[in-house]
């Protein structure tokens, strides 16, 4: 009697876990590494502004840029194009892209009993930019570089769905972002005539 009372309600179990893995969950689109509207934008005092992508992106472990969309490289173009503004009669403004890497890594987890009934965060996703600002100003004679860097990282449990470590991926890049624009607004201001008012 036990034993089919057992049975039955493994079944019941069973079929249950099968009615939930065959459900379908709508997918909501990652978070957008950059919106143009929530960044003001900064008049630079340049004619032009040129965009130098250095970095080779790497398509191996433990590096997961290339599963973001857009890609990492062309977020930071597309931020230099809206915030760097060139406003100036003359002048050449250069923001060369020198590192724009996602990476993730495993995390050390708790073994035992302790880890068995807990979602551990068992990955790191760290969002690593380094780029060079040249502002070129042949009137006056003016000239400064500019070294970016900039980083974010953020875990991921061990439950996280494809997904989510697709949202992480984004979320991060956007976390780097937002502190890469923060400097660079920073150490421009600190240069005589970069900024137009």
């Amino acid at each position: 009697m036990i034993w089919r009372n057992l049975v039955g309600f493994l079944a019941t179990l069973f079929a249950g876990f099968l009615l939930t893995a065959c459900q379908t969950t709508e997918n909501t689109p990652p978070p957008k590494m950059f919106n143009a509207d929530s960044m003001q934008a900064m008049s630079i005092n340049a004619r032009r502004l040129e965009i130098i992508d250095s970095w080779q992106m790497p398509v191996q472990d433990p590096y997961v840029g290339h599963r973001a969309t857009p890609l990492p490289s062309n977020v930071l173009a597309d931020w230099a194009t809206s915030v760097l503004k060139p406003a100036g009669s003359s002048g050449e403004l250069v923001f060369d892209i020198r590192k724009a890497a996602v990476t993730m890594e495993p995390l050390s987890v708790k073994a035992g009993l302790d880890g068995l009934f807990t979602d551990q965060q068992s990955r790191q996703v760290r969002s690593e930019i380094e780029a060079k600002i040249m502002w070129l100003q042949p009137v006056g004679g003016a000239q400064a570089m500019i070294d970016l860097r900039a980083s974010h990282a953020i875990t991921i449990p061990e439950s996280a769905t494809p997904g989510e470590v697709l949202n992480t991926i984004h979320e991060s890049f956007q976390g780097a972002l937002l502190r890469l624009d923060s400097k660079a607004r920073e150490e421009l201001s600190k240069i005589d005539r970069a900024i137009l008012p």
